[in-house]
């Protein structure tokens, strides 16, 4: 079943030529995109090459991941692990858990990053997340996904192939 899931996705992905937000064109081709390779795990590479694309300085690590934690203090030794952080918020899976702290949190601002590891494995927690008005910009890489909460920018869902 994975392998469908990811056979579909191939097929309704696209890549940065089909994107027509300046904002994630930006990012998927300065950030995403980007040669650096920080880590064989491609959800993990995509983690890192966000904090690395948006200077990001504070990480909320809601879900544990021994593995990002090490990779962060190798790569990125200034970036401080924060709980309180809502500037870049990691999550390992899609948990109801998750999912519901993700609906009931009002102190997310314009600028919150949501990094969300292996979507694919409760793509129904996904879809209802992407369903909420307060999040403008979802982005689905198949290994992991990605929420804004843009006010300016109009509602949009991509699915991008890195």
């Amino acid at each position: 079943m994975y392998w469908l899931r990811y056979l579909f996705f191939l097929f309704s992905s696209t890549n940065q030529h089909g994107v027509h937000s300046p904002f994630v064109y930006t990012l998927v081709t300065k950030g995403l995109y980007k040669k650096d390779k920080y880590s064989s795990i491609k959800s993990l590479n995509t983690a890192l090459k966000l904090l690395d694309y948006f200077k990001i300085s504070k990480i909320n690590l809601k879900d544990q991941n021994d593995t990002l934690k090490a990779l962060i203090t190798e790569k990125f030794p200034n970036i401080r692990q924060d709980n309180n952080s809502e500037s870049f918020i990691y999550l390992d899976n899609l948990s109801n858990e998750n999912v519901l702290f993700l609906k009931e949190f009002e102190g997310f601002h314009n600028d919150t990053l949501i990094y969300i590891n292996a979507i694919h494995k409760n793509y129904s927690n996904w879809n209802t997340l992407i369903n909420l008005e307060k999040i403008k910009v979802s982005i689905d890489t198949f290994h992991g996904g990605i929420l804004f909460f843009r006010r300016e920018q109009v509602k949009e869902h991509f699915k991008i192939r890195i």
